[in-house]
C-alpha cells in the first residue's frame, strides 16, 4: 500500500503556516499604521480589518505553494519589507 502525499514536506508547511504567517500578518498590521497615507482612524481601522484577510492568505498560500521554499521566502519578504518600511516612516518623522 503506497502512501501518497497531497503535499510534500508536511511539517515545515504546517510550522510556516502557523508561527510565520501569523508573525508576518503581525508585522505587517503595525507597519501598514505607520506608513500609509490616511487619515488617522483610516490608518488603525483598514489594517485591523485586513488582519484576518492576511493571515487566512498566507496560511493557504503555504499549503498551496508548488514548492515548499516558495512561501518561505514570501513571507520573509514581506516581513523585512514591512519592517524597513516601517523604520524609515519612523524616522523621517523624527529627523524634521
Amino acid at each position: 500500500m503506497s502512501k501518497k502525499s497531497t503535499f510534500s514536506a508536511v511539517k515545515r508547511r504546517n510550522l510556516m503556516a502557523i508561527i510565520l504567517a501569523l508573525i508576518t500578518a503581525t508585522v505587517m498590521i503595525p507597519g501598514m499604521t505607520v506608513y500609509l497615507p490616511f487619515s488617522f482612524e483610516e490608518q488603525i481601522l483598514i489594517p485591523i480589518l485586513l488582519f484576518p484577510f492576511i493571515w487566512s492568505g498566507l496560511f493557504i498560500y503555504t499549503y498551496m505553494a508548488e514548492k515548499a521554499w516558495h512561501p518561505l521566502v514570501v513571507m520573509l519578504a514581506l516581513t523585512f519589507s514591512h519592517a524597513g518600511l516601517s523604520y524609515y516612516a519612523l524616522t523621517q518623522g523624527a529627523s524634521v
